[in-house]
């Protein structure tokens, strides 16, 4: 009898160290810029980067046993394209920055709204599910739309910090509550 919750659990629980960080630096960067945005910054891009690559090992590993590796692998996937964004923002140009930042929220935003598909008879997680989901093509609409300086493409990635490490929590705390458990073994699963 295998317990496949582990994984989830272990994917849960990454998702909230890695929220949990990402929305602590976010409020840092923004309550103290001039100590704490660079550091934030790199900080965040680092274990984005760090734990999406995880991610993305860990659904490659799983994916025969557990039929929510795509989730964990398309999670991991934006993950690392957001650190690699964060940690690059200051060496490519600013107009390549832009685009690339619209591009990326583009494809979350539409990444969500599959998901919001995928759970649809689930109301509270479909809206939550829609809500990031205009939010993130919202922004990307406005990046496109207009050309934001670097300091507010900063301040707005520090404020996208809090949000997205808001959703990670959440997102983590649902799979440990409600996702988890469907995968845990059965006294059945003993029975042969």
């Amino acid at each position: 009898m295998t317990d496949r919750s582990l994984v989830v659990r272990r994917f849960a629980k990454m998702m909230l160290g890695r929220g949990s960080l990402a929305s602590v630096a976010g409020i840092l960067a923004l309550a103290r810029a001039e100590a704490f945005l660079l550091v934030a910054m790199l900080l965040t891009g680092v274990v984005l980067a760090a734990s999406g690559a995880y991610e993305i090992a860990l659904a490659v590993r799983h994916r025969r046993e557990n039929r929510g590796w795509p989730l964990a692998l398309g999670d991991g996937g934006a993950c690392v394209g957001m650190g690699l964004l964060t940690l690059t923002i200051s060496v490519v140009p600013l107009r390549t920055t832009v685009v690339l930042c619209a591009l990326w929220l583009a494809a979350c935003g539409a990444a969500a709204l599959l998901l919001a598909l995928a759970v649809w008879p689930m109301r509270r997680t479909r809206l939550a599910m829609l809500t990031w989901a205009v939010v993130q093509l919202a922004l990307s609409w406005v990046a496109f739309a207009r050309e934001p300086g670097l300091v507010t493409l900063l301040y707005v990635g520090a404020g996208y910090a809090i949000g997205f490490g808001i959703f990670q929590v959440v997102a983590s705390l649902w799979m440990l509550r409600v996702a988890a458990p469907r995968f845990e073994p059965t006294v059945q699963e003993g029975w042969e």
